[in-house]
């Protein structure tokens, strides 16, 4: 289904203007999502997958009058286990499978994300040697200041226009990547690359742009629709980026979102309803190849050059094609091997469980999912920290949930009846190639933590019946758990963190009753928490640690600690203790969604109200 956006108000014209068309299609965030299938769950989905966008990019390229560019935002080699089995096994010999299916639908550039990082540089500068096209991005550089990238592309096309006279058009594309991948893989890349700030990098690089001849600017942005005051080493900086002049597209990701769609809070830079960022056409395609980012140009041709006339951003959604095209039938082909040694691995079994394990209440109470984690990673430090001086610092644990439905939808959720536990299920309860670390922190820096992780959760009202319980704008990933302490969130206090991480109210205190073992936690009280690496070096906009205070980090991933323990401590059975609570209050009830099926799991204060929107059904937590 289209999502249609009104188009901008044409710039009207003195005279005659020959004018032309141009097309920029976007995917964003594919995590190599090349076919429709869900390798955390085993089993097809017919939302998701690059092949399910093929039929209508090759509809819009074929559009008389229209001159396209496709164009890949970032994030396409690392995310699920097909891309874990060939970053461990290789191509055997052939192209990566996503830099193949570029290859076939022949990209016309693509940037980097962070999570092209997360294998190390060897495999990404693998990955990407059999590239039929030109990958671009302007704020990377190895140690010695040589650009990893092409730091901006200048693509010539000739562009037909309605005088009956073709015209060649320089389109300017550049890209750029949050700056911290040089902390959240700082073991991979430690003294390897070097990053800059998202802005200020455009702001060098567009009048380089200009003067190599860029008749029209595209910013291929790895980074989200984030504050529109720029600050230095924004993570998420598409709109003050679209404000630096002589930029006239902007193609963001990074975080997931849809972009135009009402998930994006307006401002006055941001109008989500246009789908523009200051006023320029912006487009966000979502995730996993759920939809295609489009943005179309009217161009204006004059003595002067080209300028826009017009413009218009929406989002398209793919469509399975029931007889797959010669493409399609190209892509799966390409695929085929290494998808059916994936399904082949990942359905080992590795332990057993006694009791179900699912992830549908995740943010909100007890999670077998987090408790089997939290319980792999305490064990692990546990032992790292063995000689090293810290036996009297008490170890706890920190853990998020991934699969909680949100923007994926009711079908993504951990769902695991008692009976075998297989490789794809310790994928599911953690998919991240991160390692795990011990972190030294104090009492006062654990409420901080803490704090950070109760702006998931919306302000209530006490006294007032099935008001929202978690905030839109939150994603579910940044809602730690910290296993070992017990505490309660009071709900009806104002948050002290935005949902990106942002201070807002320094004086808003929602964690009480903090303790450890019956004991108050005071500030000065200190403890090791065995947490992963993208956390420990300030993922989620939490605070990140000290390199002092980063005691033990694993060679292995924190996945691989997870399925030795699965593998070492037999069957998994009973009840799991969930550290946290909502503070009570009488007669006050809030609502929240969750996949129908979470209606067999009800606990606690949890009961099922009914459907509600896009397919999940409405439930209330009862105070």
């Amino acid at each position: 289904m289209e999502k249609k956006t009104p188009e901008i108000d044409p710039i009207e014209e003195s005279g005659e203007t020959p004018t032309a068309r141009l097309r920029i299609m976007e995917t964003t965030d594919l995590h190599m999502q090349i076919l429709g299938y869900d390798y955390f769950s085993d089993q097809l989905d017919d939302s998701t997958g690059l092949v399910n966008l093929v039929g209508i990019i090759e509809g819009l390229r074929s559009e008389a009058g229209v001159t396209s560019l496709l164009c890949d935002n970032g994030d396409f080699i690392q995310g699920n286990p097909l891309a874990d089995y060939v970053a461990s096994n290789g191509a055997n010999g052939t192209t990566h499978p996503m830099i193949a299916a570029f290859n076939t639908l022949a990209y016309d550039a693509v940037t980097l994300g962070n999570h092209e990082f997360n294998y190390g540089l060897d495999f990404l500068r693998s990955a990407v040697k059999e590239a039929g096209f030109p990958i671009t991005c302007a704020n990377i550089t190895d140690i010695t200041g040589t650009p990893l990238a092409t730091p901006f592309l200048i693509l010539e096309r000739e562009m037909a226009c309605d005088d009956g006279i073709r015209r060649k058009l320089n389109v300017g594309v550049t890209g750029f990547v949050p700056p911290q991948i040089t902390d959240w893989d700082k073991a991979n890349l430690q003294g390897q690359i070097e990053t800059t700030d998202i802005v200020t990098s455009a702001n060098d690089i567009i009048p380089q742009m200009k003067s190599a001849g860029a008749d029209i600017i595209v910013a291929l942005c790895h980074s989200g629709i984030g504050a529109s005051t720029h600050s230095p080493r924004m993570e998420n900086a598409a709109v003050p980026l679209a404000a630096v002049p002589g930029i006239d597209v902007v193609l963001t990701g990074h975080t997931h979102e849809f972009f135009p769609g009402e998930s994006v809070m307006a401002s006055d830079a941001v109008d989500p309803l246009a789908g523009t960022l200051h006023g320029k056409p912006a487009v966000m395609a979502g995730f996993y190849g759920n939809l295609l980012g489009v943005v179309d140009l009217q161009l204006g041709w004059r003595d002067t050059g080209w300028h826009i006339c017009g413009a218009r951003s929406r989002l398209q959604s793919g469509v399975r094609e029931t007889t797959p095209s010669p493409t399609v039938q190209k892509l799966t082909a390409q695929v085929s091997d290494a998808h059916a040694a994936t399904l082949r691995h990942i359905r080992q079994p590795i332990a057993q469980t006694k009791v179900p394990i699912h992830s549908y209440f995740a943010t909100i109470g007890p999670d077998m999912a987090q408790h089997i984690l939290a319980c792999a990673q305490r064990d692990f430090i546990d032992e790292a920290l063995t000689g090293l001086g810290y036996d009297t610092l008490p170890v706890l644990a920190a853990t998020a949930p991934f699969r909680v439905g949100g923007r994926a939808g009711p079908g993504h959720y951990i769902d695991i009846p008692p009976g075998p536990l297989t490789l794809r299920d310790a994928a599911a309860i953690y998919p991240f190639a991160n390692t795990l670390c011990a972190v030294r922190r104090s009492g006062r820096q654990l409420r901080q933590w803490l704090e950070r992780a109760a702006s998931h959760f919306a302000t209530i009202t006490p006294g007032k019946h099935d008001q929202p319980l978690l905030n839109p704008h939150s994603a579910a990933y940044n809602s730690d758990t910290l296993f070992g302490l017990r505490y309660s969130f009071d709900l009806t206090q104002p948050p002290r963190f935005t949902a990106t991480g942002a201070l807002s109210d320094p004086g808003a205190r929602r964690v009480t009753d903090l303790s450890y073992q019956g004991v108050p936690v005071s500030d000065d009280d200190h403890f090791v928490v065995a947490t992963n690496s993208y956390r420990t070096n300030g993922g989620g906009s939490f605070v990140g640690a000290d390199p002092m205070d980063i005691l033990v980090t694993s060679v292995e991933t924190t996945r691989d600690i997870l399925i030795d323990a699965l593998r070492r401590n037999g069957p998994v059975t009973g009840l799991c203790a969930h550290p946290a609570e909502f503070t009570r209050h009488r007669d006050t009830s809030a609502i929240f969604q969750s996949a129908p099926a979470a209606a067999r799991h009800l606990t606690g204060n949890i009961s099922h109200i009914g459907p509600g929107m896009g397919g999940f059904d409405r439930y209330r937590y009862s105070f």
